[in-house]
């Protein structure tokens, strides 16, 4: 049964993803995180998220800018993830579950305010914007899901829905390869491989049904959902 509900994240996650362009990570890892420790999570979902980031790259390569992203993301991003990968052995996993609980709770709840009021984006300054980007980059390393402060941190910058999207998906892409590899060298994804490939055809239908959405559902009251569900997860992880 632990098994079918991480296939079920893995495939909410993948279709969010496909649909914004984030939330693959965040999700899977919030509801994989209810009954797995994250550390266990992450050399089955990374390696997954480059199959998915990496076809979804290729179609959306027209859209992305990509002065901003090979320097005004990737650097800062790459940087802290070296950081938390570090940190990621040195923390306990009660720790690291609590910590990412109330980074959920703080993005969901966050999240679903701004987009129930409706509320606009404020300008932020680059050097902000970077800080932020380095705090994505060590949360990118300690959970894989540094997109909440990512997108908090790029949100005020005047992008079109298609740009936010490959932006996000060329840097999941991107990071995930080389924390990918960083994992291949400690020897922790080799003994996950068969569970990786077991849940690699829920890419190919969460990626067809997050683009079919993403042209057909009210993304505003979708993001609501899911955030909603978030919030859930975050509160029960903090509960058990």
């Amino acid at each position: 049964m632990e098994y079918i509900w991480l296939g079920f994240a893995i495939w909410l996650g993948f279709t969010v993803q496909a649909m914004t362009g984030f939330g693959s990570m965040v999700i899977a890892v919030s509801l994989g995180g209810l009954v797995f420790a994250i550390p266990a999570l992450l050399p089955i979902l990374i390696p997954l998220n480059i199959l998915a980031t990496g076809s979804m790259a290729w179609q959306l390569r027209k859209q992305l800018d990509k002065e901003l992203l090979l320097k005004g993301v990737l650097p800062m991003m790459i940087l802290g993830l070296g950081l938390g990968i570090y940190l990621l052995d040195k923390l306990s996993g009660t720790l690291l579950k609590t910590g990412f609980a109330l980074l959920v709770l703080w993005f969901a709840t966050r999240e679903w305010y701004k987009l129930y009021r409706q509320l606009p984006v404020p300008s932020r300054p680059i050097w902000w914007q970077r800080i932020w980007i380095f705090l994505a980059g060590i949360v990118q390393g300690l959970y894989g899901s540094g997109g909440p402060l990512l997108v908090y941190a790029i949100s005020s910058r005047a992008l079109q829905k298609a740009q936010f999207r490959a932006l996000l998906i060329y840097v999941w892409f991107c990071l995930n390869s080389i924390y990918t590899l960083v994992m291949l060298f400690q020897g922790k994804v080799q003994p996950v491989a068969l569970t990786i490939l077991a849940y690699a055809p829920l890419l190919y239908l969460a990626i067809r049904m997050g683009h079919w959405l993403h042209d057909r559902v009210d993304e505003r009251q979708f993001k609501q959902g899911v955030c909603a569900l978030l919030i859930l997860s975050a509160l029960t992880m903090l509960l058990n």
